[in-house]
Order: structure tokens, then sequence, then C-alpha cells
């Protein structure tokens, strides 16, 4: 009775092992995510000091040309289509430290009428920066990321990797 507990046991655990052990793809023949591939991900970012999740959404880049943040891309290379990976940025390794230089007043008038605290826009030079107070005739902007200073946790799945032609 004993050895037949004891096989029972040692079957339930390894197969709670292999429930736990995640699967992976056959990425053998699949191209790796090299420099100059052009590369289609899936990603969720969050920023767990605010508790804010930015939902789910598609993003196609060149790797190497320099279009996603530089810890995100070093953390993509070598990863096939169909692999996950969730990647942890301290701020210097994201969107930089917050710089306080960056916060200026402006006068009320060269905003629109209908701006709000919190809203995103652009200078007529295309540059954004966040609107974070209105009074009648001031307005302070910031033209930090609206993530410069925060960690990030980007959940990001790789859907397509061509390689360099």
């Amino acid at each position: 009775m004993r050895c037949r507990y004891f096989i029972s046991t040692v079957l339930a655990a390894a197969t709670f092992v292999a429930m736990a052990v995640p699967l992976r793809a056959d990425t053998s023949a699949t191209p790796s995510i090299t420099e100059g591939a052009k590369v289609t991900i899936e990603m969720t970012i969050s920023v767990p000091e605010e508790r804010v999740m930015i939902p789910n959404h598609k993003s196609e880049y060149v790797h190497g040309a320099r279009q996603l943040i530089p810890g995100l891309e070093n953390a993509l290379t070598g990863m096939h289509a169909g692999e996950k990976k969730r990647v942890e940025l301290d701020a210097a390794h994201a969107f930089g430290p917050y710089n306080a230089e960056k916060k200026t007043s402006v006068p009320r008038g060269e905003l629109p009428d209908k701006i709000r605290v919190g809203d995103i826009t652009t200078t007529t030079e295309g540059k954004p920066f966040t609107v974070v107070e209105l009074s009648e005739g001031t307005a302070v902007i910031d033209f930090n990321h609206p993530l410069a200073g925060k960690q990030i946790v980007l959940d990001v799945r790789v859907l397509d990797v061509k390689p360099k032609s």
C-alpha cells in the first residue's frame, strides 16, 4: 500500500512540474532577432510604482536602428517568433531620469483654449510636452517623457521576425 501511495505521489509531482514548466515552441527553423531584422512585437507596459498599465499593443521596428528604448532592444536580441519575455527596466535603461529643468511656465494664451492638466500635446516645432498646471495667466508644461524617472515592466511577445535582406 505504501509503495502504491509513493508511486501516485511521484506521478502527481511529475505532472505538476511538467505543467509548471513553460513549453517553448521549436524555434530552430525560425530566424532570430539580429541586427537589421524587421520585427513585430506585441507588448503591455506597466509602471509598478504607480500601478498603471498601458494596454497591449503591436509595434514594428528594425532591430538595431534605435527605434526602441535600448534596454528593450537589447533584451529582445536572439529571440524568435512565438517567444515571450518579461523585461524589467529601471529609469536609466527605460526613458531616462526625470529632469526638473525640462519643466517651464508659459503664458496660458499660447495653449489651446480646451487644454487640460494631463494633456500631452506638441509645440509648433513638434516637441511633445505634458500640461502639469493651469491658471488664468500661466501654464506649467513639462518636456520630460511621461515615463521619465520611472521603472517600467514590459511583457513582450515576438510575433514575427524577418531577417535583413
